[in-house]
């Protein structure tokens, strides 16, 4: 049987509920499902959802990370939908906590406004978010965007500095 339809047999219409829509009133509004994918066995795994407007509708992504010390690493949040969170929570269950949560980007509002909410569901997990964040129209402190305050750290724009496992290759935060 296939991954997704596994999972579709797993959950139902309101797993995919998010009742926070209105905070990025986008398509599919208050219902997105979320379809995990393992990229590279017991290793990565991808989890996308959909958006758009009008009609132009595409595909968003987080990557989760298994690293070698144990545990996970997120990459750019997703809606924490009871399905993510229940898709996330499988893998929790085999490869231990997710340690750090990651956004990646300055700008993406897709991936921004989850970050906190996202976090919630982890509460032991590091955030790191990319440097410069912003909010308009003012410049606010990142706890007033939803994330957590004793727990979020600005990543150093020296990649190697970031306050990760120093076995963990990440290109990605590479400036």
């Amino acid at each position: 049987m296939d991954v997704q339809a596994k999972q579709s047999q797993e959950v139902n219409s309101q797993d995919f509920s998010w009742q926070f829509w209105f905070t990025l009133p986008i398509y599919p509004f208050g219902k997105r499902q979320t379809i995990r994918n393992e990229v590279i066995k017991d290793t990565i795994w991808t989890f996308d959802q959909i958006q758009g407007i009008f009609y132009v509708v595409v595909p968003i992504r987080m990557t989760a990370v298994k690293l070698a010390e144990g545990g996970l690493l997120i990459y750019a949040p997703v809606a924490p939908t009871p399905e993510c969170i229940r898709l996330i929570n499988e893998l929790v269950a085999k490869h231990g906590d997710v340690k750090y949560i990651i956004l990646p980007t300055i700008s993406g509002v897709e991936h921004k406004i989850f970050v906190g909410p996202f976090a919630r569901h982890f509460p032991n997990a590091t955030v790191l978010v990319a440097p410069s964040q912003w909010s308009f129209p003012l410049n606010l402190p990142l706890s007033w965007l939803g994330l957590p305050r004793k727990r979020t750290q600005v990543l150093p724009v020296d990649s190697s500095k970031a306050p990760l496992p120093k076995n963990l290759t990440m290109p990605f935060l590479v400036r």
